[in-house]
């Protein structure tokens, strides 16, 4: 079997790492709102539970998980690079796997910097539960949403493990799976990891503004 090439690897590297950043975005930060801004007996136990399944090994989850893409029928698919990232069904196995727990800790950390003020003025101006979370809190929140995303971003680039398991179609191979299987060496070899990590370096550098926001503000907790 050969590998595909390069510029259809970078193809789907690009189609599985940009729409699970994005579903880790939204559900890391919808869940992180509602623990850093509602009040309700059993939050902080809900949180503690949600962090702690970091401390999972993924390896236990690792034939569990394929058995169920396999039941899916998602095997050699997009969905089976996508979709247990997305949900953390790997934890510890892969960096993504524990990224969604990692992210809701992340954003809801910077969430609680938020003066209280500011929430009550934009419900008091009649802005909705979900206006409130979508219209005030992730502006605010950009930086910590920056920082997130590009650690997604570039874990999910970088995954070899995963598509490994799941993937045995050459057109379907990722960037690390294609170059794995190509093995270039010397200059050509050269050009390709550069060309591989050219998406990354321009999305670090499109971001970093607000990544170093965001590392700086999440020491600053009120709560």
């Amino acid at each position: 079997m050969q590998s595909p090439p390069l510029w259809r690897a970078l193809l789907n590297s690009t189609i599985v790492a940009v729409p699970r950043t994005l579903l880790v975005l939204f559900a890391s930060s919808l869940t992180a709102y509602a623990l850093a801004i509602y009040k309700f007996r059993g939050r902080h136990t809900i949180f503690l539970i949600v962090i702690s399944t970091m401390m999972i090994p993924g390896f236990t989850a690792l034939i569990p998980t394929y058995m169920l893409m396999k039941w899916f029928g998602w095997i050699n698919t997009y969905w089976a690079l996508i979709i247990p990232g997305f949900a953390g069904a790997y934890n510890a196995l892969v960096i993504p796997g524990f990224v969604s727990a990692y992210s809701v800790f992340l954003i809801r950390q910077y969430i609680i910097t938020i003066p209280d003020d500011v929430i009550d003025a934009a419900r008091l101006s009649g802005c909705s539960e979900f206006g409130l979370y979508w219209r005030i809190i992730l502006p605010i929140c950009k930086p910590a949403l920056a920082t997130v995303g590009l650690l997604n971003f570039v874990w999910t680039w970088n995954d070899f493990l995963w598509p490994m398991i799941v993937i045995s179609d050459e057109n379907k191979f990722t960037v690390q799976l294609a170059l794995s299987w190509a093995s270039p060496s010397g200059p050509l070899g050269a050009a390709l990891l550069t060309l591989a990590t050219l998406p990354l370096i321009i999305f670090t550098i499109v971001t970093q503004k607000y990544l170093i926001k965001g590392l700086a503000g999440l020491g600053y907790a009120r709560r």
